[in-house]
């Protein structure tokens, strides 16, 4: 993983690339020979290792290296385990959200990867007759231009929630009073801070933005969705099983 993508905003120098690289190479090691030795081995010194934590809004030395550590070496090993892969935020706004399929019309936008996503989620709305729309379009405003309707709510699915076509879909959006719903990795990202309401999907490769590594994100996604779907259809039959089919459902 590119250590220049992960601290994309902080101008490094060589020296500190090179620290930060050895410290990913075996963080453990790091710390069991301490900041003294590190610095040794990657001729810099000390001090300069604890201003480069801090150059990163870390408050030491420890934090950087436990950071690299869990964040960056670990996630190589093994990003496969099954855990509890999504968390809403705020989750007391999912009901308003199941409540708008019904009737909301929803546009559904991803890009790279994620348009895969945004596609399986238009093919779904399609089957259950829910009014949506597909954009793969960069840019939002130039989306707004051609299509005289107005959507009541917009989907985005961002990996990163980082990436520059979900930012110019942000800006484009502010002061809209759209609905806002996204599906990101990262609950402190741009877009999962703007979002009305935000699917957190586990993401063990978070700076991985070439998607290189093994991740089982995107597959967390369709999950996930598949999750919100079920809570729709119990929310509109009520007393019908939970995994009933649609058909069925519908005719309750």
């Amino acid at each position: 993983m590119i250590l220049e993508n992960i601290f994309r905003d902080v101008n490094l120098n060589k020296t500190e690339i090179n620290v930060l690289r050895y410290i990913q190479n075996d963080p453990e090691k790091c710390v069991r020979q301490g900041i003294r030795a590190v610095a040794e081995c990657c001729y810099s010194n000390p001090s300069s290792l604890v201003r480069l934590a801090k150059k990163l809004k870390f408050t030491g030395w420890l934090e950087m290296v436990y950071f690299i550590k869990f964040n960056i070496t670990m996630p190589k090993m093994d990003v496969t385990n099954d855990i509890d892969f999504m968390n809403i935020q705020p989750p007391e706004r999912l009901e308003s959200v199941l409540k708008g399929l019904q009737d909301k019309r929803i546009l559904i936008h991803g890009s790279g990867f994620s348009q895969l996503i945004a596609q399986y989620i238009y093919n779904k709305f399609l089957v259950i007759g829910v009014n949506a729309s597909l954009a793969l379009w960069p840019d939002y405003e130039i989306l707004e231009q051609k299509n005289t309707a107005k959507f009541d709510a917009i989907w985005i699915i961002s990996k990163s929630g980082r990436s520059s076509s979900a930012l110019n879909w942000l800006n484009a959006l502010q002061g809209k009073g759209i609905e806002l719903v996204s599906f990101t990795g990262d609950h402190q990202s741009p877009l999962a801070q703007a979002a009305d309401i935000s699917f957190i999907l586990h993401d063990p490769q978070k700076y991985d933005d070439d998607i290189y590594w093994s991740n089982p994100f995107f597959g967390y996604c369709i999950l996930g969705f598949e999750h919100i779907l079920k809570l729709w259809f119990m929310q509109m039959s009520a007393g019908a099983p939970p995994d009933a089919p649609v058909s069925f459902i519908s005719s309750q």
